[in-house]
């Protein structure tokens, strides 16, 4: 006899790809499933794209494809063929707790799409299946910024009251041989009287022992542990899983009370962090990569290839940074007062107006055979102007922007115009040094010289009188100009870590969003060299590669194997003809299967076992 089990928010299947092509087919079945996106559903009905490929895979038999909020409506009864399930899976959108997103803009439970979460809970609540199994990003147990740890323990919260004893642990995929860097957290809940539950004894399960070794998580994926447990007591009213959402919890000293790895049993919440036991043998990304002569080859493959005239651009993207910036910041209030409206006509009006375009002029410089790009932000030129015109108090402040009069009167004399063009070279001289990595002041004069005409073409990019920008708001037209634009804008010091360029094939590929398609320039899209890949390069750095010229994106079929997804899977999105970004997308959004199914053959092994 098989577990019968409901699949929500299925995408393109995660789930019942762990299932289906591997022995567990023996012992589970998805006999309800259900996958729904509002914005899909607008463009293509009951021909959404994930559905599309979710049905021709497995089938449209107890598949939904209406909302999930419209399913478990509590004031419906549910669909017949779900109340007889003994497990639940599923990825619930993680948008409300992702890094994607800014933590104060991330709602968390409360968020459009983490209430989701509630739409689970009414199918327990009703069914009470044995087992839940369920994934998402790992700042869940970070969730909210405000109150960390409440939604987490709202949902530990729930579970506990629906009798089930509750495991947790934060999984990075390529810890277990896989080959992706992707954090999730995988909550594994399961019935006291379930057959698994009696087979590890896990009514009677001491709590290190369950999440050290015992446990059903750590028999399917092995850890050690790395700090001691503590204690979360959810029996407290603070915890209450309600309507409320716990509005009495309060964070301690600020911080979430859970860590990596956790066992709840009757309120009790023991946690800890551990680390994984990786295994020897690992999967790199190189080796799942294509071969040449694979069938799989998109027959648009040359698109995917990175051409050199974009490669400055791709090395900017993925390159340190630590550069002044200015961004917008009372646009929209100006905008309300000159013209009296409100409303979304004002955000988009503010959108509009081309503030980043203008406070920034980057170029690329290139000496020795290096090329790097240097830029120059207004901030910088406003401040050479101040210098040069001895301007006093507020004016000289840095972020403080100098008006079109000021910039006209430095332009009128030659030999204050030629200090702040001095200046200017002073500063992009630098940080050209910097960037290039050159040393000795022999080389300064020379790297002057050769950027002195540049610099000079930025200055009177970033200092020349533009026409005002008109703007419709609400029908109303308003021109906006140079100096109003500065003067409702503030400077910042914009910093952010280099990534690999190329991506390294010797080791796990990093995370896989849901941007990876397209040909656009991203810092986060994976870019591999295909001499390395293939094993016939001869290159010891990412700079050796970029010579080299043979860069190219991944293929979809490759985004897929790094998620575990199977041939069949590829097969079945060409033959749909699923476009290469929305495959991607899909990657985005899914999860690593090979995780999935250690979790399974671990539940499988106790609940079938007839030790």
């Amino acid at each position: 006899m098989r577990i019968k089990m409901a699949e929500l928010f299925a995408g393109v299947g995660g789930f019942r790809e762990a299932v289906e092509h591997s022995p567990l087919k023996n012992h589970f079945e998805v006999s309800w499933s259900n996958q729904w996106e509002p914005s899909e559903s607008a463009k293509h009905g009951d021909k959404q794209n994930a559905n599309r490929v979710y049905i021709a895979k497995f089938g449209k038999e107890g598949h939904y494809t209406d909302d999930i909020h419209l399913i478990t409506d509590s004031e419906k009864k549910l669909p017949k063929d779900i109340t007889d399930i003994q497990m639940l899976v599923g990825g619930f959108p993680c948008q409300d707790y992702s890094v994607a997103k800014p933590k104060n803009a991330a709602k968390g439970i409360r968020g459009p799409k983490g209430v989701l979460w509630w739409s689970i809970e009414r199918i327990l609540r009703d069914v009470r299946p044995n087992y839940v199994l369920l994934e998402n990003v790992d700042r869940l147990i970070n969730s909210p910024s405000a109150n960390r740890g409440r939604d987490f323990a709202v949902i530990l919260k729930g579970l506990d009251s629906l009798g089930y004893i509750v495991e947790w642990r934060i999984v990075n995929a390529a810890d277990y041989g896989f080959p992706q860097k992707r954090r999730r957290i995988f909550i594994l809940a399961y019935q006291k009287d379930s057959p698994a539950a009696k087979k590890i004894g896990a009514t009677k399960l001491d709590a290190d022992e369950a999440i050290d070794s015992k446990g059903l998580m750590a028999q399917g994926l092995p850890c050690r542990p790395d700090s001691d447990k503590t204690c979360v007591d959810l029996t407290d009213e603070k915890y209450a899983s309600d309507n409320e959402l716990g509005a009495k919890y309060k964070a301690p000293a600020g911080k979430s009370p859970f860590f990596s790895a956790g066992f709840l049993r009757n309120g009790q919440a023991w946690t800890k962090s551990v680390k994984a036991i990786t295994p020897k043998k690992t999967i790199s990304l190189g080796q799942i990569l294509l071969k040449p002569e694979h069938d799989s080859i998109p027959a648009n493959s040359d698109s995917f290839r990175i051409d050199s005239d974009v490669l400055t651009k791709w090395a900017y993207a993925k390159g340190r940074k630590n550069e002044p910036r200015r961004k917008a910041a009372a646009i929209a209030g100006f905008i309300k007062s000159k013209l009296g409206v409100t409303g979304a006509d004002v955000a988009k009006a503010a959108k509009q107006l081309p503030i980043e375009l203008k406070m920034d002029t980057s170029f690329d410089f290139t000496f020795e055979d290096k090329t790097v790009r240097v830029s120059l932000a207004r901030e910088e030129i406003n401040y050479r102007i101040a210098v040069a015109l001895n301007l006093k108090g507020a004016t000289f402040d840095r972020p403080n922007p100098i008006t079109r009069a000021q910039i006209e009167q430095a332009q009128a004399s030659k030999e204050t115009w030629n200090k702040v063009e001095a200046g200017a070279v002073a500063i992009a001289t630098d940080r050209a040094f910097s960037l290039l990595g050159l040393k000795g002041k022999e080389l300064l004069g020379q790297v002057a010289t050769k950027i002195r005409p540049q610099v000079s073409k930025a200055v009177a990019e970033l200092t020349k009188k533009e026409k005002a920008v008109e703007v419709i708001v609400s029908g109303k037209p308003l021109k906006v100009d140079r100096d109003t634009l500065a003067a409702n804008s503030f400077a910042y010091g914009y910093k952010e870590g280099g990534l690999p360029f190329p991506d390294r094939v010797d080791g796990p590929g990093r995370t896989i969003i849901t941007s990876e398609g397209g040909a656009s320039v991203s810092r986060f899209k994976h870019v591999i060299c295909e001499a390395c890949a293939a094993g016939k390069g001869q290159h010891k750095s990412g700079a050796d590669c970029v010579k080299g010229g043979k860069l190219r994106r991944l293929y979809p079929e490759e985004l897929e194997r790094m998620n575990g997804f199977s041939a069949e899977h590829s097969k079945t999105c060409r033959e749909l003809k699923i476009s290469d970004g929305k495959r991607a997308f899909f990657m985005g959004n899914a999860l690593v299967v090979d995780v999935v199914r250690n979790i399974m053959e671990s539940l499988s092994k106790a609940a079938f076992s007839r030790g």
